[in-house]
């Protein structure tokens, strides 16, 4: 018994904070090599930087990544991804498709954790639209428009608005 209230005045001595972050509505500041969900980035045009060369999906440990290529309408450019999409249940967000890409195509700086909840396996996977849609919030209202909008988008889940 002696033994148990040593230990637990030890323990009160020695209590810092609570380290939890109350998820989502408290934000933790992550740090600039923080991996978060990926975004497809894009041209001046608008239009994907990614030339469908698949070395993201053979660099990819876990195959979670799916391409099909497209000839290009403009003949200058010889092929586009008409299909982009990646399992998120299957990622295990090692930033290899990141490393491996060539042209700067695809990034996971949106600081955004990925998307966790629905009822189907068709909503963790992640498509073309989807991930240019990241970058153009990204590039119009910031990190933190990102993290509103899968706010927002988990609480009309979560109250069966959608």
């Amino acid at each position: 018994m002696t033994l148990h209230v040593l230990h637990v005045f030890g323990l009160a001595r020695a209590r810092r904070a609570a380290v939890t972050v109350q998820y989502p509505e408290e934000r933790k500041v992550y740090s600039e090599g923080y991996r978060g969900a990926h975004r497809l980035t894009l041209k001046p045009d608008g239009s994907v930087r990614c030339t469908a060369c698949f070395l993201c999906a053979t660099a990819c440990p876990a195959k979670c990544i799916n391409i099909e290529a497209g000839e290009h309408p403009d003949p200058a450019v010889e092929k586009y991804p008409m299909r982009y999409e990646i399992d998120t249940l299957q990622c295990i967000y090692c930033g290899m498709c990141v490393e491996a890409c060539p042209c700067d195509a695809i990034r996971m700086d949106t600081f955004v954790h990925p998307r966790i909840w629905g009822y189907q396996r068709e909503d963790f996977v992640e498509t073309k639209a989807v991930l240019m849609e990241r970058s153009r919030v990204l590039q119009a209202r910031g990190r933190d428009a990102l993290m509103d909008d899968l706010q927002r988008a988990y609480r009309e889940e979560e109250e069966g608005i959608v």
